[in-house]
């Protein structure tokens, strides 16, 4: 869910004749799955998309736009304070997305990933939508930028279907996770919670340094125990703290899979210029790994640079891979299987991906699924114009994988 800082990412049209290779780390995965998916719709409405979530229900799907300046207010990446916003779309019968309110939410400040609660706390009922809002690297409205730490308010805003807030997790400067960790949550990328309510989340930690006194860069992932969440949301010491997992490489996207119970991040440093081992890859973690505070071996590696993943019904893992220099695509992880690359159909522009970010994905009736792709690439000075692709993974999808 975070694009690379300061650099541009080519454009790929995806095709079964691709091949994708990286001379820094050797040749990529370049398999392509035997099933492509099928373009369905691109929706030019949005400003820096990074995050998609559907609904519980599956009824609507939320868009944030991260809002990132262009060039005429800022020399590099960054977002501007309270310039994000959320956007709502409903699911049409036909799979296709019709907007029903292009600014839902405003006066936010980075938008990224999102997750939806499972289950209902004494606060939150279950469907509540929870959405990561980073302030780091961050700029003001003039494009200057912001070093004073009070304005460091990285959260988590819980919100429902109609754009009511319903209350926020405070990450920043002088939060619990500060004191636990040292450094406030600077960049909240992603989230995933699992079926008993536990919220994970990412912080791929960047820009730290911008701060007077600096933040310390401490990359990894959180374990928010669900009996936590309401204490947290109101300001209160919870009686099972939040616990951090540092984790090498940048981690970007989380999401807990169904099948296996297990929490599934991806890291994305190699699109930060930061360093990670295993060269753009995925881990699979359990709750022994945030007690015992042990990562362990990824399940796959050398992809690029990943960002949003997600699961389909079956158990397919999809991740976006956004490392300039590389083509973007969508690589498919089938279980127990290395990635493969997804195929997009028709080809030529229509297939251009600009930035894969966090995706979202929902299973239809008839067996097939929608995958929401914000495409968060486009640096400019036009906000509201930037895209989400829509695709169909048909509904013989998974079974290619067996």
């Amino acid at each position: 869910m975070l694009r690379p800082l300061y650099a541009a990412l080519g454009v790929l049209t995806v095709g079964f004749a691709m091949l994708v290779t990286s001379s820094a780390y050797g040749q990529v995965h370049s398999r392509v799955h035997p099933v492509p998916a099928v373009l369905k719709q691109i929706i030019a409405s949005f400003d820096n998309p990074e995050g998609s979530i559907f609904s519980a229900d599956g009824r609507f799907v939320f868009v944030t736009s991260a809002a990132e300046l262009g060039p005429s207010r800022s020399d590099g990446f960054a977002w501007g304070e309270g310039e994000s916003y959320i956007s709502k779309l409903e699911v049409l019968a036909s799979g296709e997305l019709k907007m029903v309110n292009d600014k839902l939410i405003t006066g936010l400040t980075g938008g990224v990933g999102m997750g939806v609660l499972p289950v209902d706390t004494a606060t939150f009922p279950a469907g509540t939508i929870f959405a990561c809002l980073p302030h780091a690297p961050l700029r003001d409205a003039d494009g200057q930028v912001i070093t004073d730490r009070n304005r460091m308010r990285s959260k988590l805003l819980a919100f429902n279907t109609d754009g009511q807030t319903l209350g926020e997790i405070d990450m920043g400067h002088g939060s619990l996770f500060e004191e636990i960790n040292g450094t406030p949550v600077l960049i909240p990328n992603a989230i995933g919670f699992d079926a008993s309510g536990n919220l994970f989340v990412t912080d791929t930690a960047l820009a730290g340094g911008q701060f007077d006194p600096p933040f310390e860069n401490k990359g990894g992932v959180w374990m928010i125990p669900a009996g936590a969440i309401d204490d947290l949301a109101a300001g209160r010491r919870p009686a099972q703290p939040p616990v951090f997992l540092p984790v090498p490489g940048k981690p970007d996207g989380v999401e807990v899979s169904h099948l296996d119970g297990k929490v599934y991040i991806n890291t994305v440093g190699l699109a930060a210029g930061a360093p990670d081992p295993i060269g753009g890859g995925i881990y699979a973690l359990t709750m022994e790994n945030f007690q015992t505070g042990d990562v362990p071996p990824p399940i796959d590696r050398d992809l690029g640079a990943l960002d949003g993943l997600d699961f389909t019904r079956g158990g397919t893992m999809l991740n976006t891979q956004i490392r300039g220099g590389m083509p973007s695509h969508l690589t498919v992880n089938c279980p127990g299987k290395t990635a493969s690359v997804l195929a997009i159909e028709p080809g030529g522009s229509a297939a251009d991906l600009s930035g894969p970010a966090d995706i979202a994905i929902r299973q239809l009736a008839d067996g097939s699924h929608l995958v929401v792709i914000p495409e968060l690439m486009a640096r400019d000075d036009t906000p509201g114009d930037d895209e989400v692709s829509v695709v169909v993974l048909p509904p013989d999808f998974d079974a290619a994988c067996e």
